[in-house]
């Protein structure tokens, strides 16, 4: 049975079957099987040595690369469980992660992780050949039940929580329901963060089987660079979050054409786009959906591009796990009821590192378990059976929201928020029509005679919180309203944006020139407010990292070319026009 095997085991079966097969790229970067696995088997060694044993938690703050495949199955090898961090979260998120997660070493490639911590640069182990260090170290005796990875996600108490995923959990994702069966040959694109649990499937469901994982560079986040680049390596296989997948159809639906097989999931689907994208994809297009609780994926629904949706499924249960629509008291509703959709069977993570009452409240005795002992995730997601035995979506029970793909705990931000010294109250909520509009706004009130400006509250987050989590927006009031119990009345916060105005800025600038002018209203348009300074920042607006990749499309299709990495060093029409100005004089434009 392919649960009871590790995934190691399963790269190596793929190595010596093919060790000159490509296994990982990266832009020009490649990677064979038989490189692959020498290097993370020499870097594997070396954490041995440094102590890393079953049951150890190696920190990897590597971005997404073929050096990150190499340190995670280097963990693998030597007994550990890998905890991906994003390099480019503020230090002291990761040292957070760090210290929750009892990890024995860092893993970095060159670049300097969290001060205070033991470190290992896999770069300088590799490049001294570095497998001899721990050449003497016993092979570890790791069992499917082992710990493979923590992955960390949002935490309602202000403290990220580890979903703890066994190497049997894993592999059953990879190889127990064929709508997921990767073939050797195919290429995986891997776009995911590496901190997300995408990166999961991504990374281990080809190098299971012998396909090469194509990591895409962190500066493909314009339409038109993921597009090209989509176009290039015209993958076999592709993860989008619902929001990203939105905006590529309605900007450049024809890359679709591109790849063979997409699933896209993290919030509810528009019947329209998935419509639109369906009929190019070449082997087809699945709504997915699953918590990081589950291993990634839980269920599928292959998009019919001739059926009128009013909404799109979430579809039917993976092989070898359950789903049940359950009541308060965990009993099964009447299909078409909603209930909560509870998930069993393989693939459920073992616990929250360290978080023994919450692991207890998610994690249930199941009352109906298909093998003694069984378990079920309660997702906290509400659902109903439809009469075709595919399931729907309909919401949350909690205040926990998908912002932009990313699951978002609200009580974290305003725990971190109420940190400060100087706020005395607040509550953050998720304002929008839709998921592409959907943004984080906090509601603040200072504490006694504090002064507060929303200049200081974003140089706060952006020290404690990765930028996901960050507010676009800050509302100033004097106290917020309370109901008759005494708590946040969230219903009677005023709107938290209509006009430029709104915002804690100085007088804007206006534009002086035609592409000044052009720009501006670009900017305006796509952040929905009726004015915007020439000196403004874009993300001081409001924006983030989808409205900037419609920004990009907006200025494309008037004959201006910015790059993604331009727009993120110069996010103000200033320096924007500046840079449109040296490379594109506005008379040489049509």
């Amino acid at each position: 049975m392919v649960q009871h095997q590790l995934i190691h085991e399963w790269v190596a079966g793929a190595a010596a079957e093919d060790p000159d097969a490509v296994a990982v790229t990266a832009g020009s970067t490649e990677l064979t099987y038989g490189a692959l696995h020498a290097e993370a088997t020499a870097l594997a060694a070396v954490l041995r040595a440094r102590g890393v044993t079953v049951g150890s938690r190696v920190v990897v703050a590597v971005p997404r690369s073929t050096d990150f495949v190499v340190a995670a199955l280097a963990v693998l090898k030597a007994g550990g469980a890998y905890v991906p961090i994003d390099p480019e979260y503020p230090v002291q998120r990761q040292q957070l992660i760090l210290a929750d997660s009892g990890a024995a070493l860092i893993v970095t490639a060159g670049t300097a992780g969290p001060g205070g911590y033991p470190e290992v640069d896999m770069r300088t182990v590799l490049e001294a050949g570095g497998a001899s260090a721990g050449a003497g170290e016993p092979e570890p005796d790791i069992r499917p039940g082992d710990l493979a990875y923590i992955v960390y996600t949002s935490g309602s108490t202000g403290t990220p929580k580890g979903v703890c995923v066994t190497h049997a959990a894993v592999t059953d994702l990879i190889g127990s329901d064929p709508r997921l069966a990767v073939a050797r040959g195919e290429v995986v694109a891997h776009l995911a963060p590496t901190a997300f649990d995408a990166a999961t499937f991504e990374i281990w469901s080809a190098l299971a089987r012998g396909a090469t994982v194509a990591a895409l560079g962190k500066d493909e986040i314009s339409v038109a660079e993921l597009g090209r680049t989509l176009r290039a390596v015209r993958p076999d296989w592709l993860f989008l979050t619902t929001g990203l997948f939105h905006l590529l159809v309605d900007h450049d639906v024809d890359m679709f054409g591109s790849v063979g097989t997409v699933l896209t999931g993290g919030d509810v689907l528009s019947p329209q786009h998935v419509r639109a994208a369906a009929g190019l994809v070449k082997r087809g297009l699945y709504a997915a959906y699953g918590p990081t609780e589950t291993t990634v994926f839980a269920t599928l629904h292959r998009v019919d591009p001739a059926r009128p949706y009013e909404r799109v499924p979430i579809g039917r249960v993976l092989d070898n796990k359950t789903l049940s629509i359950l009541d308060e008291e965990l009993r099964e509703v009447a299909p078409g009821e909603v209930g909560e959709i509870c998930l069993g069977g393989n693939g459920l993570a073992r616990c929250y590192h360290n978080r023994a009452a919450l692991t207890a409240d998610r994690f249930v005795p199941d009352p109906k378990p298909p093998v003694p002992g069984g378990r079920l995730y309660r997702t906290g997601d509400l659902g109903r059976l439809l009469p075709d035995g595919e399931v729907e979506f309909i919401g949350r029970t909690d205040r926990q929201v998908k912002v932009r793909g990313f699951r978002v705990e609200l009580g974290e931000i305003e725990a971190a928020l109420s940190a400060h010294e100087a706020i005395g109250a607040v509550a953050v909520l998720a304002v929008g029509d839709d998921e592409n509009s959907k943004r984080l706004v906090a509601y603040v009130s200072p504490a006694g005679r504090s002064v507060l400006s929303t200049a200081a509250l974003r140089r706060w987050v952006g020290g404690a919180l990765p930028d996901y989590l960050a507010p676009s927006h800050y509302v100033l009031l004097e106290t917020l309203p309370l109901d008759p119990n005494g708590k946040v009345d969230r219903k009677a916060l005023p709107r938290p944006w209509s006009t430029r105005a709104d915002f804690d800025l100085p007088e804007p600038v206006p534009p002086r020139t035609e592409t000044e002018r052009l720009v501006t209203q670009v900017m305006a348009d796509v952040l929905g407010l009726d004015e915007v300074g020439t000196e403004d920042d874009f993300y001081a607006l409001g924006g983030d990292s989808l409205r900037s990749v419609r920004m990009l499309e907006h200025l494309r299709a008037l004959g201006i070319t910015i790059s993604s990495r331009d727009f993120l060093r110069r996010p103000t029409v200033q320096g924007l026009t500046g840079l449109v100005d040296e490379l594109q004089p506005v008379g040489g434009r049509a």
